[in-house]
């Protein structure tokens, strides 16, 4: 549902309300809705008046821990969920969810061991018992940002054979699937999250991923435009979009978007490469040497950062800068098609625009794998 219908509906149930003003289950929709419409002020005038009418003490409490949260003010929605929790007994209905809040407080604020340590016990029982869809996703969230994606593809397997995987835990292991380089499984994953919608984005993201490696920038650009409804701020996206874009040689739009994304996940190596190769074909290459030696900065052992980073020293006219990257390429690979490229610019067998854009294609798109590029290696989340 868009924004404007999210707040028409609001705008019809605050009708309602005005008619049944005591109305618990009404109440609790009106503010739900303002809730997901970021209609903070609404939200906030329901919650008060389901407070003061003491509806649930519990439900209405932890709506307010969500209005915080909505507005990301870590801090105060952290004392009211850690007050739930202490209130809450572990058989109560509301338990998971307070408990899946603080973890994705955890995974907000940085102490992904803090949140994996909060859930691990919990979710080590399952499959067994099942769980509540939110707490399986951040547990999830939590393993992936902390690369521990053979733990979680193992916990993710035990889900599927014992048959209690729910479709968006399916959608969110997608993305782990496809980082750990199981595109199989990142298919059949991504197929069934989005086969049950409301799918989570890394749905999305996955299986846009896998369609550039179809070489399907169109499929693409579909999934992604539908994940960027769902979180226009997410690094992942915008570089993904980047790669796209960078597939159908729409280079203003790719560097748009890679411009965004650095900024956003500057930790993934592959995004600065994605830049840099973008800025190399707009030859501005003050912006390429500066993208691959942010690459370089996160991962020294990996040929072509310094392979890329000699042709963008090369095509600026440092030859004795280039000569050093390509040193140092050819050590970590013989086979580097960027660092042999920079010895073409600098004996002066290469200069075309036509040529950097075939070697950027063959770079990102040449090198075989399941799905037919290494632009997938590229897309991983991981600092490889």
């Amino acid at each position: 549902m868009t924004e404007p219908a999210k707040l028409q509906r609001l705008d019809r149930l605050e009708a309602f309300l005005r008619q049944d003003p005591q109305n618990a289950e009404l109440l609790a929709d009106t503010f739900d809705t303002a809730l997901q419409a970021g209609a903070w002020e609404r939200a906030d005038f329901h919650l008060q008046h389901g407070l003061a009418l003491g509806l649930d003490g519990a439900a209405w409490r932890l709506r307010q821990a969500h209005w915080l949260l909505g507005q990301h003010r870590w801090v105060e929605a952290r004392a009211r969920l850690t007050d739930l929790e202490h209130d809450v007994a572990s058989s109560s209905p509301h338990a998971d969810t307070v408990v899946a809040d603080l973890a994705y407080l955890d995974l907000r604020q940085g102490d992904l061991a803090g949140g994996i340590r909060r859930l691990e016990t919990r979710m080590d029982e399952l499959p067994g018992r099942g769980s509540e869809p939110a707490l399986e996703q951040v547990w999830l969230r939590l393993l992936h940002r902390d690369l521990q994606l053979e733990r979680a593809l193992a916990w993710l397997s035990r889900l599927e054979q014992d048959g209690q995987l729910q479709p968006a835990t399916a959608g969110v292991g997608s993305l782990i699937a496809f980082d750990e380089g199981d595109y199989t499984t990142a298919l059949r994953w991504s197929a069934f999250s989005l086969g049950t919608p409301p799918s989570p984005i890394e749905a999305l993201v996955a299986r846009a991923s896998l369609a550039l490696g179809e070489s399907d920038p169109s499929r693409s650009r579909h999934l992604l435009q539908a994940a960027l409804a769902l979180n226009h701020g997410d690094g992942r996206v915008w570089s993904t979009i980047g790669f796209t874009e960078l597939l159908d040689q729409r280079l203003p739009e790719a560097r748009a978007a890679f411009d965004r994304a650095v900024v956003l996940m500057p930790e993934h190596v592959g995004t600065w490469h994605g830049l840099g190769w973008t800025a190399l074909a707009q030859r501005d290459f003050a912006v390429a040497r500066e993208a691959f030696v942010s690459a370089l900065a996160l991962d020294r052992n990996f040929a072509e950062s310094h392979g890329s980073h000699a042709v963008a020293l090369a095509l600026s006219g440092d030859a004795e800068g280039a000569r050093g990257a390509i040193a140092v390429a050819l050590r970590l690979d013989r086979a580097s098609l960027a660092a042999r490229y920079a010895e073409a610019l600098i004996s002066g067998e290469a200069r075309d625009s036509a040529s950097l854009l075939r070697l950027a294609d063959r770079l990102l798109m040449g090198k075989r794998t399941p799905l037919g590029s290494d632009l997938v290696g590229l897309l991983r989340n991981r600092r490889n």
